[in-house]
């Protein structure tokens, strides 16, 4: 896992106190410990001895591992946090997982806002079940919440829409996001990993 990671790479922390993860850059690697500049105003959040979860993308696709926090030097802004290096997940690009996502959200197209339903959703893009006549050459303006309150703001490119079966008037729309922030994706990417996780631990 070392090997995936840089110096002055972001990288984004989740501490246990906030829904949603917090900014940092690696300031120092030594072993199996990694020293990460943090803002001032985030120091807070984290406490020695707590577990954090850490997301970065890298270019084979999302790594995503659990170090624990050792030290906090709040004069320096920097927390040191120690990882196994044998536990670690890394999420290929092909291997985005989809889980289920049956919340309602909000797209636009040129004249009208439109409910639609999800059906799941992964870190490229999502399925849903909406009303409105889109189409694959257009990107439509879309929002929605994960579990937390803060919206994620993008576009959303159709890729494939279907009529759904029986007397339904909406299609089915699966599709990718585009101009997705990276730390709206992470937090996509942390939702999915929490949702597999309660599947498979049930």
């Amino acid at each position: 896992m070392k090997k995936l990671l840089k110096l002055e790479q972001k990288i984004s922390m989740v501490p246990q106190d906030i829904k949603g993860a917090l900014s940092s850059k690696i300031k120092k690697i030594m072993g199996s410990c990694i020293d990460l500049e943090v803002k001032e105003a985030d120091i807070p959040y984290y406490k020695k001895g707590d577990t954090v979860e850490m997301f970065t993308i890298v270019d084979d696709g999302m790594l995503y591992f659990k170090p624990v926090v050792k030290e906090i030097d709040e004069l320096n802004k920097v927390i040191k946090v120690e990882f196994n290096r044998e536990k670690y997940e890394l999420l290929q690009r092909r291997e985005f997982t989809r889980i289920d996502f049956q919340k309602e959200f909000t797209l636009k197209d040129d004249t009208k806002e439109y409910v639609c339903v999800g059906i799941d959703i992964g870190a490229g893009g999502m399925k849903f079940a909406t009303e409105a006549a889109l189409t694959t050459s257009q990107d439509y303006p879309i929002e929605f919440t994960l579990e937390g309150s803060i919206p994620i703001q993008c576009f959303f490119k159709p890729i494939r829409v279907d009529r759904e079966k029986g007397k339904s008037t909406k299609n089915i729309v699966s599709g990718r996001f585009i101009a997705l922030k990276n730390i709206d994706k992470i937090a996509i990417v942390q939702f999915c990993f929490k949702k597999q996780m309660e599947s498979t631990n049930k």
